[in-house]
């Protein structure tokens, strides 16, 4: 019989059903439990306990929702529906099975015909339908199929005519349909149904699909790389000075269009009651009364409302002021978020004109962002526990970074933290002994396969760092011989020494498992940020006397206290000769106090005139053409020295030598 195509009418579109959903489930699942930087360094493990605990404000805050969130319920609540939809597929019963007459009856496949008789009287006996007792559920009906096909698989196996149809098309019935099922619902494609059925395509391919492409494309165009607003970027390219302050740097944050454009930060504002009001209030008069009031704030009455919310909920972040309304506190929180992000946006705007004051300028700014710092503080706040009494009795004894503080002993942190329980002592100085200081080990430039650096050329520059605790002993690598390349030592230290050969692998740029010395690194201790974030490290080349950035920053992270962490860089060469000094920062976005500078000198030499330097070895003449190099040049089409010109060489040679030896012998 003809084939035919059948839509599902017996449940198997479950199994399209459960390809669609695993298709979705299985990237978002990876997504929203183990995607992003933030999660991969969640699963790395905190160098002391309590480096990432919350303060109480922020647990406030975020109330009881804890780590919940609305991705974690949709992405429950699918594969609840997967393992719903696998349920009903697994009641479905195959079709297309081969039939096995066998298997039918009950016996052995190589039972004889004389026990096969035999045991289909049997069977006859027990499940004929007049005799036999139904079981349970069981209709008639179906004892009589079963007494059916208990029939045909005897027939099969014994009568001639069936047989042959049995070996012949594997069914004692002969050829069967064939028929391909399609795993879609039959609803379908009943006629009752057309009208809902293209008004579902027509409202999905015809309204949905091009809404969200369009959204998703004016969305994208809006923004810029760094994610900022078009509108964001351009106030803050206007805005940015070389010569800008902290406090103008804070202020022309706190006006991108942000603030004013987010739906969760309005959604705070809407409504506000009495108590945030006043609170508000409170807030205006105490920032600008205090430390962070003294500069910046130019133009404040001609802010927009947005700009000025912003900028008082910015300063009171980092001067940590109090706040007792929960509305407001979240608005703080939210407006944090988002300020962290748009700084990227500044770093842009600085980096375009290279200016290296402003650039460092905006890298604090994250800093201080982060841990809640004012310039004007102590960077000791940074450690849980420590306040302005604490600081003050750091301070007389000498501690004024987190650095110094983890270097103290016991009895000494216990003298500083007079009147502090036991357990907020140990929180306090077991952060401070693991607070990630940078070291760098060596920074070299070289150029590779050169003997000198000229003008222009191609210069790597590689720098070697680690992370060493102020009171943990760092696990210090053995010392690398320094390589010797043509009797030359390439030391690594502040001068530029360039080896005269490369290996294959450092100019091909391939480097082994584990070269780079990637530690993985935990997120960073922030603990009045409300989000979690993994920190980073940037490294840039500048010169501090002309406040230019000569080299932009090269963004990396995985930098621990278990392995040298290897970082390289490219850049061209100055384009006159001379012996130029710069310097190479290491700066973190997270860690106030941790920045690291090393000053380096390149001296860069003038070309060599052209042939200057080669030697005899260095010349390449074309080859023989008796030779096999001559006769691969010669297949090739390059030229080759003819062997007749080789003879004339020669033989002009040994002319000159007896015409000399004739001189030699008449004198």
């Amino acid at each position: 019989m003809a084939g035919a195509y059948q839509y599902d009418t017996s449940g198997q579109s479950y199994f399209f059903l459960l390809t669609v959903l695993l298709l979705i489930l299985v990237p978002a699942s990876y997504s929203v439990l183990r995607g992003g930087a933030e999660r991969s360094a969640l699963r790395v493990p905190y160098p002391c306990p309590g480096w990432n605990d919350k303060a109480p404000e922020i647990k406030k805050a975020q109330g009881s929702r804890g780590g919940l969130q609305k991705s974690h319920v949709a992405l429950a609540l699918g594969w609840v529906a997967f393992a719903f939809v696998v349920q009903r597929a697994s009641l479905q019963v195959a079709e297309g099975a081969l039939y096995d007459p066998y298997k039918i009856l009950g016996i052995a496949a190589g039972a004889t015909e004389k026990q096969i008789k035999s045991f289909f009287k049997k069977a006859a006996i027990k499940y004929h339908p007049d005799k036999v007792h139904l079981l349970g559920n069981q209709t008639k009906e179906e004892a009589s199929n079963h007494f059916v096909e208990l029939t045909k698989a005897y027939k099969a196996l014994t009568d001639e005519d069936i047989r042959k149809n049995f070996e012949l098309f594997g069914h004692p019935d002969g050829k069967q349909e064939f028929s391909q099922g399609i795993a879609l619902p039959s609803w379908l494609v009943e006629s009752k149904n057309v009208l809902w059925v293209m008004g579902a395509y027509a409202l999905v391919l015809g309204v949905m699909l091009p809404y969200l492409v369009g959204r998703w494309w004016y969305g994208a165009r809006k923004v810029t790389k760094d994610g900022v607003l078009n509108s964001t970027a351009s106030i803050f390219f206007r805005g940015l000075k070389e010569d800008i302050t902290f406090p103008q740097l804070v202020d022309l944050l706190a006006a991108a269009d942000e603030f004013a454009l987010n739906p969760g930060l309005l959604k705070l504002r809407k409504n506000p009651n009495k108590a945030a009001v006043d609170e508000y209030a409170r807030l205006v008069s105490t920032v600008r009364a205090g430390v962070d009031g003294k500069q910046g704030w130019e133009g404040y009455a001609a802010w927009s409302g947005s700009k000025k919310r912003a900028r008082v909920l910015i300063a009171a972040h980092m001067l940590r002021i109090p706040i007792a309304d929960k509305a407001l506190l979240k608005e703080k929180h939210a407006t944090i978020s988002l300020a962290l992000p748009l700084t990227t946006g500044l770093s842009s705007v600085a980096l375009a004109y290279n200016w290296l004051s402003t650039t460092i300028t905006i890298l604090h700014l994250q800093q201080f962002l982060l841990q809640a710092v004012h310039p004007a503080s102590s960077p000791l706040l940074q450690l849980p526990y420590v306040g302005p009494d604490v600081v003050e009795a750091a301070a007389k004894a000498g501690v004024a970074s987190v650095a110094d503080f983890g270097k103290l002993g016991a009895g000494d942190v216990e003298k500083i933290m007079r009147g502090a329980k036991d357990d907020e002592k140990r929180a306090a100085y077991e952060v401070a002994k693991h607070w990630p200081v940078v070291e760098i080990v060596s920074a070299k430039f070289q150029v590779i396969g050169e003997k000198v650096v000229t003008p222009g050329s191609i210069v790597s520059f590689t720098v070697k760092m680690r992370i060493t605790p102020p009171g943990q002993h760092v696990n210090k690598p053995a010392p690398v011989p320094a390589p010797v390349t043509n009797g030359v030592v390439s030391h690594e230290g502040e001068d530029l020494v360039v080896g005269a050969e490369s290996s294959i692998d450092e100019l091909i740029g391939r480097r082994k498992d584990g070269e780079d010395g990637i530690d993985p690194t935990p997120l960073a201790h922030a603990p009045l940020f409300p989000k979690n974030r993994k920190p980073t490290w940037y490294i840039f080349i500048g010169d501090h006397k002309l406040n230019r950035v000569f080299v932009t920053p090269h963004k990396f992270t995985d930098m621990g206290d278990k392995h040298v962490r290897t970082v390289r860089m490219t850049f061209p060469a100055p384009p006159g000769p001379g012996l130029y000094t710069f310097q190479a920062y290491v700066m973190s976005d997270s860690f106030v106090g941790t920045d690291v500078q090393k000053d380096l000198r390149m001296k860069v030499e003038p070309p060599p005139a052209d042939g200057a330097g080669l030697d005899d070895e260095d010349d390449i003449s074309e080859p023989d053409e008796d030779t096999i190099a001559g006769q691969m040049a010669l297949m090739k089409g390059q030229p080759v020295r003819r062997a007749d010109d080789s003879d004339d060489d020669t033989s002009g040679t040994e002319e000159d030598e007896e015409e000399e030896s004739s001189d030699s012998d008449s004198d």
